[in-house]
């Protein structure tokens, strides 16, 4: 067993929303909980940081102070016993590095900026966009049994494509693209469904 989640939303508050309500500029509440395509989304961010005259060191430091949620490092510590966890988000490693290291140091697969010579941020390099499915088919090809934890349009690939595909406090919308699909709102609800999860497969596997 294999447990593979996603970061903003799941263990910590949205990034770009601490980013927003620090700098002031309302375009970076958005994420993919209002914009289903990514891409669209990055551009109107990277506008409006040049629009600002922001630079990747300037959100990096805002973000470097996001906080896990309350109960996200117990229940990661929790989880680490019963198999491996991978985090797996659209976030950037260079916003995400830091706050990697308070939940305890699991291994981040996320995208890269791109800057130019004076650190503004110009593009981005998608190493986890689009191919959450392809690192959830590749895992079980290799044998491992899945659990995938997210909660964002961005997340249904790997969600669709899982073994037990769980959603966190999902959107009715969302909830929607997965019907009859187990949703749970606390990590209290994630625990319990984690371990019906890990005694049926035990009793499949006797």
């Amino acid at each position: 067993m294999i447990f593979v989640t996603d970061l903003e939303g799941v263990l910590i508050p949205e990034i770009w929303v601490e980013i927003a309500d620090k700098t002031g500029i309302p375009e970076l509440r958005l994420t993919t909980h209002e914009v289903e395509d990514f891409e669209t989304l990055m551009a109107a961010r990277i506008k409006a940081l040049a629009a600002h005259g922001l630079k990747l060191a300037d959100v990096a430091r805002i973000a470097q102070d996001v906080m896990p949620f309350a109960g996200s490092i117990e229940f990661l510590s929790w989880l680490r016993r019963k198999g491996p966890i991978l985090v797996v988000s659209d976030t950037f490693t260079e916003l995400a590095d830091e706050i990697i290291m308070r939940l305890g140091g699991y291994p981040l697969f996320a995208n890269r900026f791109e800057t130019d010579g004076g650190g503004r941020i110009v593009g981005y390099k998608l190493r986890i966009r689009g191919q959450k499915d392809r690192m959830i088919v590749s895992l079980k090809d290799i044998g491992y049994h899945l659990v995938a934890i997210g909660d964002g349009f961005n997340d249904l690939s790997m969600l669709k494509i899982a073994h037990h595909p769980i959603l966190f406090n999902p959107s009715p919308q969302l909830s929607a693209k997965l019907p009859g699909q187990p949703a749970v709102r606390d990590y209290v609800e994630l625990k319990k469904h984690i371990e019906q999860i890990l005694r049926a497969n035990k009793n499949d596997m006797a």
